[in-house]
């Protein structure tokens, strides 16, 4: 029963990696940064804000950090290390987690013994595919359009070009691998890959657009 207790909280942790699907966000600096650190570093970028504004120079301030901004939803940085597969590859991840360490509640009665293996396919299911390509290659985002068309329920994730665009040209969300949380994970590191349930193991296909 306590074992019970505790394995949605694996499902849910497992699943929670599909939910840093994001627009990708570089915030960057502009001008001088300061370290916050004490209270009056506040009173110093107030002071410097101010100042700004005497000057006329707070609204070009905002207007170029706001185009930036905009700049990067549009176009986010390509992941690095991710190329175009030039052929087939095919392999299966297992996402069976094993407690490194006793789960314990808050009286230290153990609720989960080091060395227990759960595997969240055990308790929910993909029922999607994800599939992974590079937004810039035309061949890549037909072939995303054809499988989507066919299968719905299936998520599209860029690891390059403007997942906006895509949205709007199919009315539906298309997402963007922010800072590669999700090809790092699975090993991907070619596209378009696809990946899909396999019983209890989860599969990636690489193959040539």
């Amino acid at each position: 029963m306590k074992l019970k207790r505790i394995i949605p909280c694996v499902v849910g942790l497992s699943l929670s990696l599909f939910a840093s699907l994001s627009p990708a966000e570089d915030l960057g600096n502009y001008g001088n940064t300061w370290s916050i650190q004490e209270q009056d570093a506040i009173d110093m970028i107030k002071g410097r804000l101010t100042q700004m504004e005497k000057k006329g120079q707070l609204k070009k301030f905002w207007e170029d950090y706001r185009q930036k901004q905009l700049s990067n939803l549009e176009n986010p940085k390509p992941l690095p290390g991710i190329t175009t597969a030039t052929g087939p590859r095919v392999w299966t991840f297992d996402p069976t987690y094993t407690y490194p360490d006793n789960v314990k509640d808050h009286l230290g009665n153990i609720l989960v013994p080091a060395g227990t293996k759960i595997n969240p396919l055990d308790y929910t299911a993909l029922s999607k595919s994800i599939v992974f390509i590079d937004g810039r290659d035309e061949r890549q985002v037909a072939y995303a359009k054809k499988r989507i068309d066919a299968n719905p329920r299936d998520k599209v994730v860029l690891v390059a070009g403007s997942f906006l665009k895509l949205d709007r040209a199919w009315h539906r969300p298309v997402y963007f691998d922010q800072q590669g949380i999700l090809v790092h994970h699975f090993g991907i590191k070619r596209v378009p890959a696809v990946l899909s349930q396999k019983g209890k193991l989860l599969q990636i296909e690489e193959f040539a657009p």
